[in-house]
């Protein structure tokens, strides 16, 4: 690919647009959705958090599936750790600590069914750069409070 980041950055309120303006869907609900495409789950209406995937019906039906684990249900397992937390459990804690802690395969399983339920809007994008920074900028744009883009 040869675009400048800014010929990227003009196309993001536009793209962010194109989102929007989509119809919410439901997990039961993925027939005709592209492969490749950043999504956005939401809970009345509010933005929760924004993802993006080139392989987009696995990828929602994996956020939600009672089976996951952290890695395929990073949404979900974030839910459930900010349940722990409330429950004195240190920020620190990496994720086979949480995993074991007491109480958390329940956080955990109810986190999934919450996502499950969720609704989700999805738009495509081929390029892998620009899914990468459109990511970033709708998490921002659309305030979504379980992005932070931390690692682990």
């Amino acid at each position: 690919m040869n675009m400048n980041f800014n010929e990227l950055v003009v196309k993001m309120p536009g793209l962010l647009q194109s989102l929007e303006s989509q119809p919410f869907r439901t997990r039961e609900n993925l027939v005709g959705i592209p492969e490749r495409d950043v999504y956005v789950f939401y809970e009345s209406d509010k933005a929760l958090y924004v993802g993006r995937s080139n392989r987009l019906k696995t990828r929602l039906q994996e956020h939600g599936r009672w089976s996951s684990k952290h890695n395929s249900a990073s949404f979900a397992f974030n839910l459930a750790k900010e349940k722990m937390r409330a429950k004195e459990i240190p920020p620190y804690v990496m994720r086979k600590e949480l995993e074991q802690a007491p109480g958390f395969d329940k956080a955990f399983f109810e986190a999934k069914n919450r996502v499950a339920q969720v609704k989700i809007r999805v738009t495509q994008i081929d390029d892998q750069v620009t899914q990468a920074l459109f990511e970033i900028y709708a998490a921002l744009a659309l305030n979504a409070p379980y992005n932070d883009f931390r690692t682990h």
